[in-house]
């Protein structure tokens, strides 16, 4: 069966080239035809864009590397507000920088395994809308904090908020209202009251033109799947479509980790990369735990509770079993 030709970006910097890349191999691994990637940076070596060919040695992909000029790049203003790097910000470039050829494109956050393949989401029918998104598995209104006064005016329309790491852009309907500037001017009139940059405006400004889809499937965030939704490594396995790390990193060794990391690693051990990522996460979990002073921490508050306990039980005996 011939599909419509996948046209998938992401945004990076040099330190995300190793998880860019274990991400796209999971993606190209259940894509067989032609595959366009977009590569969206602003300060890529050629040695980094070597290393992200290679991908074009063992599957049917073209990938492209576009630099994003200053004239794309978020003013001070945005940027103080929130922690966020610059790449957060690319996405709401797509329009500028994006061939005008280009009538759709997915886009997803490294931080992402490809289980399955997209095509069913990928050859969704648009309909009237620009966007197609997923529910933010954690984010629901009243949110109890500045959201509630951002989206104030648009509760009354039924708003829902969407997750930003997995996009699907209808390019074609989106530029003739849609550009990088368009985005600036919104957090201008926001006056920049945004704490999740590019999430907070594309919120703002599609709340009435975003197709939603199933979040299980196409947008998992991995942890609250877990811990929430008691979601295993084999369902994930079995089931899992576009699976989202997007707080705990499974590269990461400084916090406790659960099973459907594992996937993770599954899909990173087909990459160069993969000693040097067991190497990085070893030593963190080594070195720089949280663990130990944890569990030092939980076992000092257990003996005190513990002498507390004793203290009662002694009182208990001195009192003939009854305390007033």
């Amino acid at each position: 069966m011939n599909h419509t030709p996948i046209n998938l970006v992401i945004a990076i910097n040099r330190l995300y080239v190793k998880y860019a890349y274990v991400m796209l191999y999971s993606f190209l691994c259940h894509h067989p035809e032609p595959v366009s990637v977009y590569i969206l940076h602003h300060e890529l070596t050629p040695e980094d864009e070597a290393t992200l060919q290679t991908l074009s040695q063992q599957f049917a992909v073209h990938i492209s590397l576009v630099y994003v000029p200053d004239s794309l790049l978020p003013p001070p203003e945005v940027l103080k507000t929130s922690s966020w790097g610059i790449e957060a910000y690319f996405r709401l470039a797509i329009t500028d920088l994006l061939p005008a050829s280009v009538d759709r494109a997915l886009y997803l956050d490294t931080d992402i395994i490809v289980n399955a393949p997209v095509y069913d989401l990928y050859e969704l029918d648009f309909g009237s809308k620009l966007i197609a998104a997923c529910k933010e598995f954690t984010c629901h209104p009243p949110f109890g904090n500045y959201r509630d006064v951002l989206f104030a005016p648009l509760f009354e329309h039924g708003f829902s908020y969407f997750n930003s790491g997995m996009i699907l852009y209808n390019l074609a309907a989106l530029r003739p209202d849609y550009s990088f500037q368009t985005y600036m001017d919104t957090a201008r009139k926001l006056h920049y009251a945004i704490e999740y940059p590019d999430q907070d405006l594309l919120n703002y400004c599609h709340y009435q033109d975003t197709l939603f889809v199933d979040p299980f499937l196409y947008n998992l965030n991995a942890r609250y799947g877990y811990d929430d939704y008691n979601i295993h490594y084999d369902e994930l396995k079995q089931r899992g479509v576009i699976i989202h790390y997007a707080s705990s990193k499974p590269w990461r060794g400084n916090f406790l980790h659960y099973d459907i990391e594992w996937l993770w690693w599954e899909y990173a051990k087909h990459t160069p990369f993969y000693r040097q990522l067991l190497e990085e996460a070893l030593r963190e979990n080594i070195m720089d735990s949280p663990l130990n002073p944890y569990i030092a921490d939980l076992a000092q508050k257990n003996a005190a509770l513990y002498q507390k306990l004793e203290t009662y039980e002694q009182l208990l005996e001195t009192h003939g079993g009854t305390i007033l």
